[in-house]
């Protein structure tokens, strides 16, 4: 029998939101931790049991040395001090520098330090906020018999009238939109848990009901730099979409021509997977326009465009100014700013009393509900 010491391990965050795909199917059907044999099948042609496979599953954190693992151990995966999965260790084997590229170093901000030996098994993770959203999104295909499901991936950090905009043309043409959000790892950013609400908000009043299903990518950031559009393509398909949207400043497209033709990284994951990308172009607000438009479409030239910069939207969010509402909805603005400056103002009810009207009767005030009616009187216009 080990010792405590022994079979506990702790994790990053990393590391336990890769872990969490994994098991719950989302990169591929095999959703255990490879052997050395698996992982280099994996390795030499990039595919696995018949499917495409672009980074092996090897898991190999610094930390596992000093516990000296051996074939049917059990090992404990602690994050923050709190159990949150179990290893059961099949086999043990020596790291190789061919090994380095793998799942859990694909698209790290900071690259985790691999240790000399790794470990393959089943293992379980204790979280179930995307399994719950593989549950929703079979629960709406099977209702609404959806046949163009289209996956979207957004930070939504913050969320804005562009969001808006695309989340809207990628419904036109899809029976169920699925949204990935992704963790943001700026050094100034909205809390996923509020984007979440923010999204979630903005679903529940503005679109048709059942065609949106969010899955929280919270403890990942393979996705967030958008360096792997391959994963990209793969987690969609297996999470049931047909269709992949993405912008034309994607980072990871990587297009390029031969024989006159525009061709992408994705080529080979689209045609492996039978997936359409549809790849967007940028949106701004002209002047001239007066409205949302596509920098394709428009006809005026850049020094007519308001761009949106989420540096600059959150820049005055956090400097406590609602941003135009030709950037963000009000609705929205008011939601996010009473959350990051709770309980702001020392008499809310009377600072709402003395500027705004109402219909003769006391009406209880919030922080949200004083910043959406403020963007109201900033919004008359007959005095300007």
């Amino acid at each position: 029998m080990t010792s405590q010491r022994k079979n506990s391990l702790n994790i990053t965050k990393q590391s336990l939101g890769t872990l969490e795909l994994i098991k719950n199917q989302v990169f591929s059907k095999f959703n255990r931790l490879m052997n050395e044999k698996e992982a280099k099948e994996a390795i030499k042609t990039g595919f696995f049991n018949s499917e495409l496979m672009p980074f092996p599953f090897i898991f190999a954190p610094k930390e596992l040395e000093g516990l000296e693992p051996k074939s049917g151990d059990t090992i404990d995966l602690l994050f923050e001090q709190n159990l949150v999965g179990r290893i059961y260790v099949s086999s043990v084997y020596q790291m190789k520098d061919e090994y380095k590229k793998n799942i859990f170093s694909a698209g790290a901000v900071k690259q985790p330090e691999l240790g000399n030996i790794a470990v393959s098994g089943e293992f379980e993770i204790f979280l179930n906020d995307v399994a719950n959203a593989k549950l929703q999104i079979e629960s709406i295909k099977k209702e609404q018999n959806a046949q163009t499901i289209t996956a979207l991936m957004l930070t939504a950090d913050p969320f804005n009238r562009a969001h808006e905009r695309i989340i809207r043309m990628t419904i036109d043409k899809a029976d169920l939109v699925i949204i990935f959000l992704l963790q943001s790892y700026e050094d100034t950013h909205i809390s996923f848990e509020l984007r979440r609400s923010v999204l979630e908000f903005f679903i529940q009043n503005y679109l048709p009901q059942k065609r949106v299903v969010v899955i929280p990518f919270k403890n990942t950031n393979l996705f967030s730099s958008h360096q792997n559009p391959n994963l990209e393509c793969i987690a969609a398909h297996r999470l049931g979409a047909n269709k992949l949207v993405i912008g034309q400043n994607h980072s990871g497209i990587g297009m390029f021509f031969d024989q006159n033709k525009a061709h992408t990284m994705l080529d080979e994951a689209t045609k492996e997977l039978n997936m359409q990308i549809v790849i967007l172009p940028e949106l701004v607000y002209c002047n001239q326009c007066k409205t949302l438009v596509s920098t394709k479409t428009c006809p005026h030239g850049g020094h007519h465009h308001i761009k949106y910069h989420p540096h600059t939207i959150k820049e005055l969010l956090f400097s406590g100014i609602m941003p135009p509402a030709i950037l963000m909805r009000p609705d929205i603005s008011a939601f996010i700013l009473s959350k990051i400056f709770p309980n702001r103002f020392k008499n809310v009810q009377k600072l709402c009393d003395d500027l705004f009207p109402n219909i003769g009767l006391i009406e209880p005030r919030s922080d949200q509900d004083f910043y959406k009616e403020l963007m109201k009187l900033y919004q008359t216009s007959s005095m300007t």
